[in-house]
């Protein structure tokens, strides 16, 4: 009774492997879930929205004057004051739009500009940073002559010593004219006839 059960189970092996199919391959859908949402390659999350930059804490006023349709605002960039935008009324200029102007009585320095740029309102006041004169420029130190600009002097040697120049005084002219004298005039040659 040994050899039944073996029979048994080669018949079964023998039918399984009669029936068994060629693999095949899967479906490409079957791992779409995986690029998809896999947790090696997932994004990462959204920043958090940092502090709202806003622009016109770069710039001051420079001057305000009232016009027919309202104010005419000039701005300076505080990072380049050179730079300059002027705004006149209701109209939008770079990106910078009016919206009220307010004026402290007596002092013409506190007077602020409420402002529009893009989607972010802001004020704008007088820097009196910005508003203080540049000192002239500084003057060129003075060369003696003999040295050339940009030459340091040699040490040990004097820098030489400038001539005064002499003053010459023309005599002016003399009223009379002179007589001709005879020392100083040309003999005439006359012909041998």
């Amino acid at each position: 009774m040994h050899a039944a059960p073996r029979i048994f189970l080669l018949a079964l092996a023998l039918t399984g492997w009669v029936a068994a199919d060629l693999p095949k391959k899967a479906p490409i859908t079957k791992y779409t879930r995986l690029w998809k949402d896999s947790p090696f390659t997932s994004k990462p999350p959204p920043p958090e929205a940092g502090p709202v930059v806003n622009i016109l804490d770069d710039y001051a006023l420079a001057g305000v004057s009232p016009i027919l349709n309202g104010y005419r605002v000039t701005l300076l960039n505080k990072k380049k004051p050179d730079e300059r935008i002027i705004v006149e009324g209701d109209k939008t200029t770079e990106g910078f739009k009016i919206l009220s102007v307010i004026r402290k009585a007596g002092d013409p320095l506190g007077t602020v500009v409420k402002m529009m740029s893009g989607s972010v309102t802001g004020t704008v006041a007088f820097d009196e940073k910005l508003l203080t004169l540049a000192p002239p420029p500084a003057a060129k130190p003075k060369v003696p002559p003999g040295v050339k600009p940009g030459q340091p002097p040699i040490p040990g040697q004097a820098a030489p010593a400038r001539q005064p120049r002499p003053r010459v005084i023309v005599p002016p002219p003399t009223a009379k004219p002179a007589q001709p004298s005879s020392s100083s005039q040309r003999p005439t040659r006359r012909s041998p006839r």
